[in-house]
């Protein structure tokens, strides 16, 4: 952090990630909710086979595309049907890009503070100045996201039990109440081990790295993007993360953990460049309001 970002306040960090947060889940929640689809259906077209092999029926294997999920969601709902669980995405992206981004500049300043104290330990005099900003940037991205990735988890769950298509809850509060009478205090935090491998990775490569590297960091990441969504929407059955892992390799093999990757590559960049610009041009209208001659 340089001492211009320094001297921002702090709300000016909040305001920035909560209209980038609250912007990009709008925009793209269509992507978000066709990734849930395509996550769920294959474990549940394998389930329908399984039952259908018991009772001695003959029924061809069907393959879930990007096409055929939108098709069917569009068929049974309309073209709003592709916003379903947007309430609960916004009430988790509003509130969490505010506090990752507020997070991520206090844990950026803290660390420029300290620097005279612990860098000696980690660099050698001839480390490269750049090299020492990004171990800094991959420290203050991973814990940021880990540590608000945590406070948001409830509401990540009834996001994607919202986004499914197993759950018909009336309200916020009436997941809430199903997901604590049924799972417990504990259901609410289903998958957050999956979550935290899946997201610090992604934040710290993302801010230290380009395109080409935030695109293989999707990919090394989505198996755990799958298998959270999988504990989130099933936890009787995916009861943790070795465990679903173990299962999903059994019955579906190594392209079940990428199901729904080839939306995800698609939203990733797209987020991260609707987030990162509204929030940096937040930011540069504070500077700019402050100091008009800064904008020249």
């Amino acid at each position: 952090m340089n001492k211009s970002s320094e001297s921002r306040p702090r709300i000016v960090h909040i305001m920035g990630g909560g209209l980038s947060g609250m912007t990009a889940c709008t925009l793209l929640q269509p992507l978000d909710l066709i990734k849930t689809r395509l996550q769920q259906q294959r474990q549940d077209h394998l389930a329908f086979l399984r039952e259908a092999k018991k009772k001695g029926l003959l029924v061809s294997p069907q393959q879930s595309t990007l096409y055929s999920t939108v098709r069917d969601i569009v068929s049974s709902n309309g073209v709003g049907g592709l916003w379903r669980g947007t309430i609960p995405t916004l009430v988790r992206n509003v509130p969490g890009s505010a506090l990752y981004f507020f997070a991520l500049s206090e844990i950026g300043d803290v660390l420029a503070r300290t620097r005279p104290t612990w860098q000696r330990y980690l660099y050698t005099s001839s480390s490269v100045e750049q090299g020492k900003k990004q171990w800094e940037n991959l420290v203050s991205g991973a814990a940021a996201r880990g540590s608000v990735g945590y406070i948001m988890m409830p509401i990540t769950v009834v996001k994607i039990r919202f986004e499914s298509n197993f759950y018909n809850y009336k309200s916020i509060s009436d997941a809430f109440s199903s997901i604590i009478k049924n799972d417990g205090f504990r259901g609410l935090f289903s998958g957050y081990g999956a979550t935290f491998i899946r997201d610090a990775p992604f934040a710290a490569i993302n801010l230290s790295s380009g395109v080409a590297a935030g695109a293989t960091a999707t990919c090394v990441t989505q198996p755990f993007d799958m298998l959270k969504t999988r504990m989130q929407l099933k936890p009787f059955i995916y009861k943790n993360l070795v465990q679903s892992a173990k299962k999903v390799f059994m019955e579906e093999g190594i392209i079940g953990f990428f199901d729904g990757i080839s939306v995800r590559l698609i939203r990733k960049p797209l987020n991260s460049a609707i987030s990162w610009t509204i929030y940096e041009e937040v930011v540069r209208w504070y500077t700019t309001t402050r100091d008009p001659s800064s904008s020249l």
